[in-house]
């Protein structure tokens, strides 16, 4: 069965997370996405593992589902088969800065001349306007200046924290406008540049904590979410950690009451109603954690369900990925066949009507040259020379 995008061609020029997020959450959604990569060296996350023929981890899983063409875009002739390429497909994705793809002659007001229906898709680190726009952009200054590490970390004693949250948001909204804008085109006619930023997208992210400021004057800190959502880590008396999420309903803190034997909480003054639970936070966790601190968490756990409490264990990775429900939602599938195949992170949206399939391995530097140029109707003699000449 095909994809929601079945018939949709991404030409993919990016490097590392962002914008090849982008494209494989794309290739997930059925399009034909072609990954094209500077010969001898491609995408930077290639050699991670210090052997340039090899999958690494960090390429694969961004990369997986894509076809990968190399093309020299330095050179004259690399620069010729890439416009002849942008001409048979409907989006671009590029990360590079502002204004480094026009200076080769192949950013937007070029491709457009030749493919007015494009939807041309750069990603930035701070924009293509202001002061910060030609500034080196990665994952940690994204979260820095957004404001969104604040939320994360001891502002008095900073540590870097958690997965690269600012470069798949990045990603994320990419895919957004994509879809965005391949609408607009089917129902106009012609195509459009978008732009994302690394910076926008962080900020983008937190409409609660922006509203709570701009509206209120509210500074989030790393204990507001949890404080006002009512949100709890505790550890069992085996030392392994589980989380609690109370929320606005009340009947989900009378059964946390009830379920550590506590139901005398319930009407003390102080934690009686939210307001007060989140005024006095930490003298309720203490009194939570003492009483936690009694029994190992799986028998928590299983109290908690029987009161109806919103409650999960605190996994490491390996033990998520071994959970039965994340099983149950195929979370791991595998992509290519034989030798090749991995078991990687599939896609979190279930359509009914057009499935996200297992799609092709990660591919190795140009594996897709000869099928690619041979459809832009490039000779084996032109191929080859252009293998000759470092143009792919």
């Amino acid at each position: 069965m095909a994809g929601a995008l079945d018939g949709i061609r991404v030409l993919e020029m990016a490097n590392v997370i962002s914008g090849p997020f982008t494209g494989m959450l794309l290739a997930d959604l059925g399009a034909e996405v072609i990954k094209v990569e500077m010969p001898g060296s491609g995408d930077p996350f290639r050699a991670w593992a210090g052997d340039d023929s090899a999958i690494t981890a960090s390429f694969a899983a961004y990369n997986r589902g894509k076809k990968s063409v190399a093309i020299n875009i330095q050179s004259e002739k690399g620069q010729a088969v890439y416009r002849r390429l942008a001409v048979t497909v409907d989006v671009v994705l590029e990360n590079f800065r502002p204004g480094t793809l026009d200076r080769y002659g192949i950013g937007y007001d070029d491709l457009k001349k030749e493919n007015p229906r494009l939807v041309y898709c750069s990603i930035t680190g701070m924009g293509s306007v202001g002061p910060y726009k030609s500034r080196p952009t990665y994952d940690a200054i994204a979260q820095g200046m957004s404001g969104l590490w604040s939320q994360l970390t001891d502002m008095a004693d900073p540590e870097p924290v958690g997965p690269p949250i600012s470069d798949q948001l990045t990603g994320l909204y990419g895919v957004y406008g994509v879809l965005g804008a391949l609408v607009s085109r089917s129902l106009t006619g012609q195509g459009q540049r978008l732009e994302v930023s690394m910076l926008g997208a962080s900020i983008g992210f937190q409409p609660l904590v922006m509203a709570d400021h701009l509206m209120d004057g509210l500074i989030a800190t790393k204990s507001s979410r949890p404080h006002n959502s009512q949100s709890y880590a505790f550890v069992g008396s085996d030392n392994l950690p589980f989380a609690i999420h109370l929320s606005s309903p009340q009947k989900f803190w009378e059964g946390l009451a009830r379920a550590v034997g506590r139901p005398e909480l319930v009407t003390d003054p102080r934690f009686e109603k939210k307001p007060g639970r989140v005024e006095h936070y930490d003298v309720l966790r203490q009194e939570l954690m003492q009483a936690f601190s009694a029994r190992p968490r799986d028998e928590w756990l299983a109290i908690r369900a029987e009161h109806d409490v919103p409650a999960g264990p605190i996994y490491t990775i390996a033990e998520a990925v071994q959970d039965p429900q994340v099983q149950a939602i195929k979370m791991v599938r595998t992509f290519g066949e034989g030798e090749r195949a991995l078991n990687l992170l599939g896609f979190p949206v279930d359509y009914h009507g057009t499935p996200s399939l297992e799609g092709l391995a990660p591919p190795h530097l140009g594996e897709h040259n000869s099928e690619v140029l041979a459809g832009l109707g490039l000779s084996q003699d032109e191929i080859e020379d252009m293998n000759r000449d470092g143009a792919a």
